[in-house]
């Protein structure tokens, strides 16, 4: 069973990283970085519409594997940090939420500037 789990992920994954790199493509822009925009907001939409199917039931655990873990997880990590901060935001945990969403946001432009500046 956990084989057949880390296959849907990992095929998802493959695929939703496929999409990313079309989009990256097919809208890259000198100007604003549209295409990631376009790929966080699309890739939130997605995880949304996918995890209310899965809790009315309309699709298997398999199915979120496949398509949330795996090709929104491909396509874009903000999905993810989207979904994790409307449970936060549903359960009232605002001070979380803010907390959260501010230490991914700032730290990891931190991380990302220290990575860049050390292998420079």
């Amino acid at each position: 069973m956990l084989l057949k789990q880390i296959f849907l992920a990992g095929l998802g994954g493959m695929i939703g990283s496929i999409l990313r790199f079309l989009v990256g493509i097919t809208f890259r822009s000198a100007l604003f970085p549209f295409s990631t925009l376009l790929v966080n907001l699309s890739g939130s939409l997605l995880i949304g519409l996918f995890m209310g199917w899965y809790t009315r039931n309309a699709i298997s655990g398999d199915a979120k594997i496949l398509l949330v873990t795996g090709i929104c997880g491909g396509f874009t990590t903000l999905s993810a940090l989207s979904w994790e901060n409307l449970q936060l935001l549903q359960e009232g945990k605002y001070g979380l939420l803010i907390g959260y969403s501010l230490i991914t946001v700032i730290g990891g432009l931190v991380c990302v500037a220290i990575g860049y500046y050390i292998s420079k």
